[in-house]
């Protein structure tokens, strides 16, 4: 009995000094983007064994159809927001851009809202130019907050991004992504991705990553999510990770640099 409560409080002292303790709980969140447009893509991702956040673009033909699929499956949706980008010009159905007044940018962003069923936060499509600009940022969390608890993930297309920190002076539950894992399509590259947001999770305690639905990104997930739980690592809907990082404040909350690791074909489009 003595050896066993020695044991213990040797345990106790490790996992209080420890900057990541072996025994402290560990979360994740995956975003998958771009969803509503392909129908064989979005039911493959929906049916992935796990909890991930379905992040649907407003007005595609199968937005509807997709949000009621993954609310049957337990996944949690989100309003996959376009936003006006710096270099790509050939915009997305339901964007928002610097040009709008704000009447007409609120009745974009209520019909965009009113296209998914379903939803539970917001994340942008592109924006590298919008989300730069404190006054459409502001327009846009002052009407998220008329629309129920709605949280906001700046999916940081460009390091010049202040979205989140206006979600957060306008008290909109935030948080911004740490990684994209499939900046491209090659395999290898979806390895060294997943490999760091491990990493940072083991580090941090949390992370959140977006994907894309390409067919090489879901066979690496129908493959490789075992791994987290493998490393005693829950993945959660975004809304629960939100929680989480707050319990967690103070620790490093720096999320990666976009320029760093998004070089592919994807980030060409943000």
């Amino acid at each position: 009995m003595t050896s066993l409560r020695s044991f213990t409080h040797r345990a106790l002292i490790l996992c209080s000094f420890t900057i990541t303790p072996v025994c402290a709980e560990k979360y994740a969140s995956i975003i998958i983007d771009d969803l509503g447009n392909n129908l064989e893509h979005g039911r493959d991702v929906i049916e992935l064994p796990a909890a991930l956040t379905i992040a649907i673009l407003p007005k595609t033909t199968y937005a509807r159809e997709l949000a009621r699929l993954a609310t049957k499956q337990n996944k949690e949706v989100m309003l996959h927001l376009p936003m006006q980008s710096v270099e790509h010009h050939k915009h997305s159905p339901g964007t928002l851009n610097l040009h709008m007044t704000k009447n007409e940018f609120n009745k974009q962003l209520r019909q965009n809202l009113n296209s998914v069923p379903y939803v539970r936060g917001v994340n942008n499509h592109m924006g590298s130019l919008l989300t730069r600009h404190p006054g459409h940022m502001t327009w846009l969390m002052d009407e998220l907050s008329k629309h129920g608890e709605l949280y906001f993930i700046d999916s940081k297309t460009t390091n010049k991004s202040i979205a989140d920190k206006m979600a957060v002076e306008q008290n909109i539950p935030s948080l911004s992504r740490d990684f994209f894992l499939d900046p491209d399509e090659e395999e290898n590259t979806l390895r060294i991705q997943f490999d760091r947001f491990i990493n940072k999770i083991n580090q941090r305690g949390y992370a959140l990553a977006i994907a894309h639905p390409y067919p090489k990104t879901i066979q690496f997930l129908q493959r490789h999510l075992k791994e987290l739980e493998e490393q005693d690592i829950k993945l959660l809907p975004v809304s629960k990770l939100i929680s989480t990082a707050k319990r967690s404040a103070g620790g490093d909350t720096k999320t990666e640099n976009k320029h760093v690791a998004c070089t592919g074909p994807t980030c060409s489009r943000l």
